[in-house]
């Protein structure tokens, strides 16, 4: 069935594009496109915000403009994001497109991001970029649908880093298993499988992310077990646990994930805002976890913990 869509072009200053792009994602869209408003020139410089990972320059312009989309007829939804938007600044301009319209600007759009840590790297594409393997280098094909977590946003890429982190600095057993707590499009449970761990498991509250990470699970011929559970009704303990989702939710879940870490397994959080670190390092030291390591990319930042072995 044909889906009719309403694009969002969201303009705003340059220092709050990651929290507006997340906004945006959280309302229900897909993703985001950036463009580069040059302030000398006056033109716009389209580029993905899932392109690859590049050395990061340093971001000079004053305004950035972002384009979302969200299904027609969603009100309730593009209310909330102008509301959330406005509170930072952003201001929206809207425009209906027909479900062709959509689907060639959004494809057009996104392009392979790759992940690097100390000459190893996962590279995450959607499934119609052909891309020929590097030696070393994991492929992850995603269909985005209608889930978070493609593999371009700030937090996807330290989650992935730290995994890559863990695995090549052998601070994991061997075949370890990963529960992804909000799995979204399944990307960190199926790079994990595709790094060597032997299971593999993620809940969703959303039963679209769960739709769409199951099919990506079979495009990468990765088996994962999903689930809708909540966190609490999750079986068995495992040597890593990922959680990339909001600071409020990670505080509120910081027990049970915790019952959900191996002694000397390992935590990684993410969705954390520079300003909400220091919180979240308390509450999670609080109850027993030793911080290892950690992330930053602009105001995002990944924190990793470790569970001391009994």
């Amino acid at each position: 069935m044909a889906q009719d869509w309403i694009e969002i072009r969201a303009t705003g200053p340059g220092e709050s594009k990651d929290l507006a792009s997340s906004l945006l994602i959280a309302s229900g869209s897909p993703g985001v496109q950036e463009e580069t408003v040059d302030s000398v020139a006056g033109k716009l410089v389209s580029h993905s915000l899932w392109e690859e990972e590049t050395q990061e320059e340093e971001d000079t312009s004053p305004v950035r403009v972002l384009k979302a989309y969200l299904p027609a007829g969603d009100e309730a939804a593009l209310g909330t994001v102008k509301t959330n938007l406005s509170r930072i600044g952003w201001a929206l301009e809207t425009s209906f497109l027909k479900d062709t319209d959509w689907s060639e600007k959004w494809k057009k759009g996104l392009k392979p991001i790759k992940v690097k840590y100390r000459g190893f790297s996962v590279t995450v594409k959607p499934t119609w970029h052909k891309l020929k393997r590097s030696p070393g280098e994991i492929l992850i094909d995603i269909d985005p649908g209608m889930a978070f977590g493609t593999g371009g946003h700030a937090t996807t890429k330290m989650c992935l880093k730290s995994i890559l982190r863990l695995v090549k600095s052998a601070l994991l057993p061997k075949g370890p298993s990963i529960l992804d707590v909000g799995t979204g499009t399944g990307v960190l449970a199926i790079a994990a499988v595709k790094l060597g761990f032997k299971k593999a498991a993620g809940t969703d509250i959303d039963k679209v992310a769960l739709k769409v990470a199951r099919k990506n699970a079979s495009l990468n011929k990765t088996k994962l077990s999903l689930s809708a559970k909540d966190l609490s009704g999750v079986p068995g303990k495992y040597d890593l646990v990922a959680a990339n989702i909001l600071a409020g939710e990670l505080t509120r879940l910081s027990r049970s994930l915790n019952d959900r870490i191996k002694p000397g397994g390992f935590l990684i959080l993410s969705g954390i805002l520079d300003s909400e670190q220091t919180a979240i390092e308390a509450a999670f030291s609080a109850i027993g976890l030793q911080k290892a390591f950690s992330f930053k990319e602009k105001e995002w930042v990944a924190l990793v913990f470790g569970k001391p072995a009994r």
